[in-house]
């Protein structure tokens, strides 16, 4: 006996839902480990001599990189802590201690606070490295990497990727393309500009973000905590979205009129540089509806990994953001009508906007106490 094969509809709903309770599993988990191999802050030590002008110009900047880096400051007059200057080998003040490890002296640095901000930013970081025994990671990368996985960062990229915003707009741009060519081929060339539009945009401004961080260790702090707020915010937000599409049956992220013109352009001709321009701009434009998830990956990567460990897990991310893209725009190629994405976007986005915020409230919660 034969069964029938399974609608569209039905696969595409049970895809969804293995997703989203696999990203669940790999979440619970990860705070499981994370929690389990969180260690405990840097130790900074500092020593000084009262009246030292020297010294009272060196503490603004070690108080400035040890807020930064989250270490737990300890200063001793050398006077009453000479015995435990001398185990360190310090004979000059003003003069640091990392991890009871590496000194700075002022010898090291010759009053150019600029310097000395620089080595004990590089000696934290340091110290950091060789305490991520736990992965493959080099010694010289930035700490808690270790605290990353691609498969778990891609499974959050495939969770953004099944999204209402990203639905609508697939069905819209099907149906155009389908009333103005009625060429299925057309659909593809479409999803491929489109998918190359989000995928360049996103990893652009991550890298800008990650680039800031790198340059400039001291906004670490700063953009990190804007980026917890906007999740929180975000969070919210999607959370109040599904009770106004409960008792409104309308969304309150608004596409702009001038995207919807230019997706109903991409239909017509140049459909895939227009498609490419249209992903970048769907990326900025519906940012808060598509870009939350990608702000909390962006807050685990700032300060943790270098430039080229970040654009890895950026570029796993952005696939995994793509690949539910590809997927349905592959179906919509070989036969699959318009219709049957919109209906499930219909049928579903109360339930995938309450999640999601769910989830993002977790994630915010999670990213302030350090947790991931």
């Amino acid at each position: 006996m034969t069964h029938p094969p399974a609608h569209p509809q039905h696969v595409i709903k049970q895809v969804f839902l293995i997703v989203f309770s696999l990203f669940l599993l790999i979440l619970a988990g990860s705070v499981v480990v994370c929690a389990q191999n969180t260690t405990s802050a840097i130790a900074v030590d500092y020593f000084y001599e009262e009246g030292c002008l020297k010294c009272q110009q060196a503490l603004p900047v070690i108080e400035n990189v040890t807020n930064t880096y989250e270490c737990n400051l300890t200063s001793y007059e050398i006077i009453s802590s000479y015995d435990l200057a001398r185990s360190y080998g310090i004979s000059v003040v003003p003069a640091v201690v990392a991890d009871k490890e590496i000194v700075i002296t002022y010898n090291d640095y010759q009053g150019n606070t600029t310097l000395l901000k620089d080595l004990l930013t590089k000696a934290i970081i340091n110290v950091s490295g060789e305490k991520s025994n736990t992965s493959n990671i080099s010694k010289n990368e930035f700490k808690d990497a270790t605290k990353l996985s691609p498969f778990l960062v891609f499974i959050a990229g495939l969770l953004a990727g099944f999204n209402p915003c990203i639905l609508a707009v697939m069905a819209f741009l099907a149906t155009l393309i389908l009333s103005s060519s009625g060429k299925r081929k057309d659909i593809l060339k479409m999803i491929l500009g489109f998918c190359t539009g989000i995928f360049i945009t996103y990893m652009i401004v991550g890298l800008s973000i990650l680039g800031t961080v790198y340059m400039l260790p001291s906004l670490k702090t700063a953009i990190t905590t804007s980026m917890i707020v906007i999740i929180l915010i975000l969070g919210f937000w999607h959370i109040y979205d599904a009770y106004h599409l409960w008792k409104h049956s309308k969304s309150t992220f608004h596409t702009p009129k001038a995207m919807i013109g230019l997706l109903e352009k991409t239909s017509k001709s140049n459909i895939l540089l227009l498609s490419f321009v249209s992903g970048g701009l769907f990326s900025l434009v519906k940012a808060p509806c598509v870009g939350a998830i990608y702000f909390s990956i962006l807050d685990m990567l700032v300060g943790r990994t270098d430039l080229a460990l970040g654009a890895f897990y950026l570029a796993i991310y952005n696939l995994g953001v793509i690949f539910p893209i590809i997927i349905l725009g592959i179906l919509l190629g070989y036969g699959m009508k318009p219709e049957t994405i919109t209906k499930l976007k219909e049928n579903k986005r109360v339930e995938i906007r309450f999640f999601t915020g769910i989830i993002l409230l977790l994630l915010a919660l999670l990213l302030h106490l350090h947790i991931i």
